[in-house]
């Protein structure tokens, strides 16, 4: 009876043991915590939105310089302005360090572009019967001025500040310098037509004229803005950007010919607002 006691101990002893063991190696099996994500590295991708304009044309006229003096488009009158928007789209690249939950990196991108602004003038005047009692003379003349500045593609080189609102989300502020190619096209035309009586038979006269031109050049100014970005995987993030890019003001005088003294000219100051998602693949 003694032995069959100390059987039975020996065989509980045996199975606790077996129990702590298996209960070691469930332990020893628990999966890992997983790991945070970094958004320290390069990355490189592409955007498309949307652009508008907010800057204005200002000071728009037509100029003719000659001994007696220089006058002036003082006389023209059905004026208007109007502004259009466009898609744009491009490619940047950049690099984030992260340290904590502060983001600090910088990025470079070029885009595509097509926002204007322009201004139209007419003038009419008219003259006749002159004198009033017969008709000896008949005159019409139509003037049309006509001005534009528009941005055919633009660039940022900013620095960015953000910070881990979670994990994978970045909240963000961006500035910099913005760079973009800005052109400018005027016009002035003329027509004048009637006819006098002052001699054999009538005199009709129908002629018109006008000139135009244009300029572009590289202009450099600031760029501000922030956004989200988001971490959808290791490698890609998604991100929704608002940019606001100032390429300053810049004075435009089309002449006639060369050493003309007929021109057009006008400022032109060039802002433009972005809204644009893109996505990026982090290396």
């Amino acid at each position: 009876m003694r032995s069959y006691f100390v059987a039975v101990f020996a065989a509980s002893m045996m199975s606790g043991a077996a129990c702590a063991a298996d209960l070691a190696v469930a332990v020893t099996k628990a999966p890992p915590a997983p790991a945070s994500f970094s958004w320290t590295g390069f990355y490189i991708g592409g955007n498309a939105g949307y652009a508008w304009g907010s800057g204005a044309l200002d000071g728009v006229g037509y100029i003719y310089g000659s001994d007696y003096g220089t006058y002036s488009n003082g006389w023209f009158n059905g004026q208007r302005s109007s502004g259009s928007n466009s898609f744009t789209g491009g490619a940047q690249a950049g690099y984030n360090y992260q340290i904590g939950r502060a983001v600090l990196g910088f990025e470079a991108d070029v885009n595509y572009a097509d926002v204007s602004k322009s201004y139209a003038a007419s003038s009419a005047y008219d003259l006749y019967p002159y004198p009033v009692d017969r008709p000896d003379y008949n005159y019409h003349l139509r003037e049309q001025l006509d001005a534009s500045t528009s941005v055919e593609w633009f660039g940022t080189i900013r620095a960015r500040l953000g910070v881990t609102a979670l994990d994978r989300l970045l909240v963000y502020a961006t500035g910099g310098a913005a760079y973009g190619k800005v052109s400018g096209s005027g016009s002035y035309s003329w027509r004048e037509y009637g006819f006098w009586w002052g001699g054999p038979g009538d005199h009709a006269f129908d002629r018109s004229g006008g000139f135009g031109g244009s300029d572009s050049s590289v202009r450099w100014g600031w760029t501000v803005g922030g956004g989200l970005e988001y971490a959808i995987t290791d490698n890609i993030t998604i991100k929704g950007e608002y940019l606001y890019v100032d390429l300053g003001s810049n004075d435009y005088r089309i002449p006639e010919a060369a050493g003309g003294d007929e021109f057009v000219t006008w400022t032109s100051s060039t802002k433009l607002n972005v809204a644009r998602l893109g996505v990026n693949y982090k290396f």
